[in-house]
């Protein structure tokens, strides 16, 4: 969005602070800046369009907590930025717990202040081609399926994760992806980075299992001397992925001390290498990714709700493969044609009740787990037939706590009353969201509708009980 066409709207009871912001903002070339008080809000919302509010959480004026959910509830599209003291960080991350954009220490930098602004705006637009595919679900699909070629699917929630990723391929923020172990999220990083366009490299990061040291070491490098065996400057993996994207694989299990070491990486765009004081500046894109629980992380206070919500500028949530049962036949198909060319043998016959079979185990190991079992199947197998025996076993010896799932009975029987259209409504409601894992962004777009919809009808459903 053009700045001159951005309306701004500051608000605060710090008159020096928001002249400051104004005075700075207008030599960009923003024009449509409004200053207010923290009282006359609602109505000069109700009166004005705004694109962006800068809210500062000054002691002295209402509850910045309270002001932004009154203002995320009546207008959620406008994103707003807080500015607050080092402080009163905490109240800032409750305030992006409460849907904030993002939060700005004072004393606010020209720099910050307008790259926080430009993210923000970057955001708003992706979010609202979002909403316009949301809106319209029967085109939410890829402009470009070929660039997911490695992914083998005909799913629908697939379809709209790829979707999503050509929506958010301009922005440089950050992205979390999540799932279980084995759902292909260093694949789905790696197709970002492709999508994204960015020149420079995709550097992976396993972070499970290092000390603050090493962390610091492996991203930011060090300078000859910085400490005993240090003979040369060693470049870290930040500067490796300039202009390209850092992937830091398993962030769910590094160090606390480490992770604010990631947040002033993710906030200032700065990073200190060992043995020197002055900063480097990070031109790479971070994609993080965990198959651990973050909100429970953050319960147990092992893990930063600050560095959680800037991780989660753009997110993305794998479905196990449990959930994708539309996609074992071609997913068998693709395993066996591979591992048969691997192995310079020629293709066994499928038998017809593998499906079936495979799509009733829960595979706890998702698509990890299905490759490398047909692999060991097809080195197996001498007849020139798949043999059954050989997945029943091993079913049978894999499947505790994930025993093998009894086929849903059908929806109607002949000699049953047919059910109402409510009942329908109903029905498919709470099947998309069990299929879902009860995300309802995702379960709106597998039955049609949007996700307000979606939540109001699911509201109406619990007042009727």
């Amino acid at each position: 969005m053009n700045p001159a066409d951005t309306r701004v709207l500051i608000i605060g009871a710090d008159f020096v602070l928001k002249k400051d912001l104004r005075l700075v903002l207008e030599s960009r070339g923003y024009r449509q800046l409004i200053l207010r008080g923290s009282e006359d809000i609602q109505a000069t919302l109700a009166r004005e369009q705004f694109d962006l509010i800068l809210l500062d959480l000054n002691p002295s004026c209402v509850s910045g907590k309270t002001l932004l959910q009154n203002i995320h509830k009546e207008y959620p599209d406008i994103p707003v930025i807080i500015i607050t003291l080092k402080d009163n960080i905490a109240a800032a991350v409750e305030c992006m717990q409460a849907s904030a954009f993002d939060f700005i220490l004072k004393p606010v930098t020209e720099n910050r202040l307008l790259s926080t602004i430009q993210h923000a705006m970057t955001i708003r637009e992706l979010q609202s081609r979002v909403n316009q595919l949301e809106q319209q679900p029967h085109t939410w699909e890829p402009q470009h399926p070929e660039t997911f070629r490695e992914i083998t699917t005909v799913s629908y929630v697939m379809h709209s994760i790829f979707a999503y990723i050509e929506a958010i391929q301009a922005s440089s923020k950050a992205v979390l992806i999540t799932g279980e172990s084995g759902t292909g999220k260093e694949l789905i990083a790696k197709i970002i980075h492709r999508v994204s366009g960015r020149p420079g490299k995709f550097v992976p990061v396993n972070v499970s299992g290092l000390d603050d040291t090493l962390f610091s070491d492996t991203l930011f490098g060090h300078v000859k001397g910085a400490f005993s065996g240090a003979e040369n400057v060693r470049k870290g993996f930040i500067e490796q992925a300039a202009d390209g994207t850092l992937f830091l694989d398993e962030i769910g299990d590094l160090e606390l001390v480490s992770q604010i070491k990631l947040l002033r990486l993710l906030q200032e765009g700065e990073f200190y290498p060992l043995g020197t004081d002055s900063p480097g500046i990070c031109k790479a894109r971070i994609i993080a990714a965990t198959n651990a629980d973050l909100g429970a992380k953050q319960r147990e206070k092992t893990f930063r709700p600050d560095l959680y919500y800037r991780l989660m500028a753009h997110h993305i949530e794998l479905p196990p493969l449990r959930s994708r049962p539309e996609d074992f036949p071609s997913l068998i198909q693709h395993f066996v044609d591979d591992a048969a060319a691997q192995l310079s043998k020629q293709q066994p016959e499928i038998p017809k009740e593998l499906v079936s079979l495979l799509s009733a185990y829960r595979f706890p190991g998702n698509i990890r787990e299905l490759g490398s079992l047909l692999y060991d199947a097809v080195s197996r197998c001498n007849s020139g037939r798949l043999d059954m025996i050989f997945f029943r076993n091993y079913i049978e010896k894999h499947g505790h706590g994930t025993e093998i799932q009894e086929a849903p009975p059908p929806v109607f029987f002949p000699k049953n009353k047919l059910p109402t259209l409510q009942e329908l409504e109903t029905m498919l409601i709470r099947e998309a969201l069990k299929i879902s894992g009860g995300n309802q962004s995702v379960a709106a777009r597998l039955i049609g509708v949007s996700q307000s919809t979606l939540s109001r009808r699911q509201k109406e459903m619990e007042k009727n009980g």
